[in-house]
């Protein structure tokens, strides 16, 4: 298994006190919103760690997940529990109204007025959130006035840190077995939270993403894609400890260089300035197996006494390896997001040429002394297919609401007429947060490590 995996930085965000005295009533609703910004700051400060577990991780993001919702997610009550809990709190605000205003009201059905109160002004818009995006290398942070854009954010931050745990673990001089299990766990519940969040969270979100964001979906596809090659990466490094067929590791090492083609391409029609240095990663992988899965191709032909096309593959093999090293070093002067190693110095890289010329030179020397046979100008075709070790992402499933927001917790939320026109100018022209980065250490490459599992 390749010991090192690229990754982008952290998504930063500014620090949000929740503050609600100006739309607070009742204690329950203050309780309710200090708890959201405590499982918030916990969860931002997690993050520092790459070395917390992953249960650990869940908990703490769960608690987060179920709180943040009862800003965005407000269940419809009872006719008769919104016509009460109305009655006190929009006084001043349906005075206000105009009678044409009230008159459309009332041929709406199940609308805002219905909802828990201060539904209208909406607790959604409220706060204002401030994130980067992993790919905007000195650019401002996006911000948005919604408590749903603060929680798609922190969900794409949470799949990172599965992705940075893995590659802290992968980083180790020695990798046990149980190490690469949570190393294999972690990058499908990554891929599992990419997905969810780009496939049933991110399109809810009011404004259209940005190119080359967070949000942009062929970024999260990309994402998806990768975490799936990176895993079977670690089942490559299984099945070759294992010592299986060399048909098998050839049908793996085939389908991860496919799975990081199809990353890259996703990241085609985006800016190479921002993408450049990531999309050379992807290529460079991409082509490493191709390497790979050639000279395991080439190592079972010769088994299967066919000399000459297993000198074709293993010289084919050789060719992809040097346009690898030529991708290493291009990445290393790549500018873009990321911290910049040296791939192609790495001990897994070199052992992999040594025993591709190993093999290679095996396979020309039986030829040239038993089989003679002719060698084809081109390779056969791999027509291997892998039924075994294929990775899918862990489906995830977003928290459900904190059973935290009950009626009584909604009724001490109150907007007054007053503070709803200067809501902006009191509020949200309070003195911004600054961007807090979050603290990564360094993953250094270990060049005397073979990267074996056992």
């Amino acid at each position: 298994m390749a010991h090192w995996f690229h990754r982008n930085p952290f998504k930063a965000t500014a620090a949000q006190s929740f503050d609600v005295r100006k739309i607070s009533m009742k204690s329950d609703f203050n309780k309710v919103m200090g708890d959201l910004r405590n499982a918030r700051n916990a969860l931002l400060s997690l993050f520092n760690d790459p070395l917390a577990s992953p249960d650990k991780m869940e908990s703490v993001s769960s608690d987060y997940f179920s709180l943040i919702q009862g800003l965005f997610e407000v269940p419809a009550p009872t006719t008769d529990d919104a016509s009460t809990s109305q009655t006190e709190t929009t006084t001043e605000i349906e005075d206000s109204k105009t009678e044409k205003e009230k008159d459309n009201k009332k041929d709406k059905s199940k609308t805002e007025d219905e909802r828990p109160v201060g539904m209208a002004i909406t607790l959604k818009t409220f706060f204002k959130f401030k994130w980067t995006q992993t790919l905007y290398v000195g650019k401002p942070p996006l911000v948005e006035d919604d408590a749903e854009f603060d929680f798609v954010n922190m969900g794409i931050n949470v799949a990172l840190w599965y992705t940075k745990h893995a590659a802290k673990l992968a980083a180790q001089p020695e990798l046990k077995m149980e190490d690469a299990k949570e190393i294999h766990s972690c990058l499908k519940k990554a891929a599992g939270m990419f997905k969810e969040f780009k496939d049933n969270q991110a399109g809810k979100l009011k404004n259209p993403p940005q190119k080359c964001s967070d949000l942009d979906p062929n970024v999260l596809e990309c994402y998806i894609m990768c975490c799936q090659a990176e895993a079977q990466e670690v089942t490559i490094a299984r099945a070759v400890e294992k010592k299986h067929k060399d048909s098998l590791i050839a049908a793996l090492a085939n389908e991860t260089s496919k799975y990081f083609q199809q990353a890259d391409h996703m990241l085609n029609s985006k800016d190479q300035i921002i993408v450049g240095k990531w999309r050379k990663y992807l290529q460079l992988k991409e082509k490493f197996y191709k390497s790979y899965a050639l000279c395991y191709y080439g190592s079972g032909l010769l088994s299967d006494e066919k000399c000459g096309d297993s000198v074709r593959c293993l010289m084919d093999s050789n060719q992809a390896f040097e346009e690898t090293d030529k991708l290493c070093k291009e990445y290393i002067t790549t500018k873009g997001a990321g911290s910049t190693i040296r791939p192609h110095e790495h001990a897994f890289y070199r052992n992999f040429q040594k025993d591709l010329q190993r093999k290679l030179k095996k396979s020309e020397s039986e030829n040239g002394f038993i089989y003679h046979h002719k060698i084809p100008p081109v390779a056969p075709n791999m027509s291997l297919q892998a039924t075994h070790g294929l990775v899918e992402p862990t489906p995830y499933t977003v928290p459900f609401l904190s059973s935290s927001w009950t009626k009584a917790v909604y009724a001490g939320f109150s907007i007054s007429k007053n503070v709803a026109q200067n809501k902006k100018s009191k509020v949200k022209t309070e003195k911004e947060g600054e961007i807090q980065n979050i603290k990564e250490p360094d993953i250094k490459v270990t060049k005397d490590n073979g990267c074996i599992v056992s």
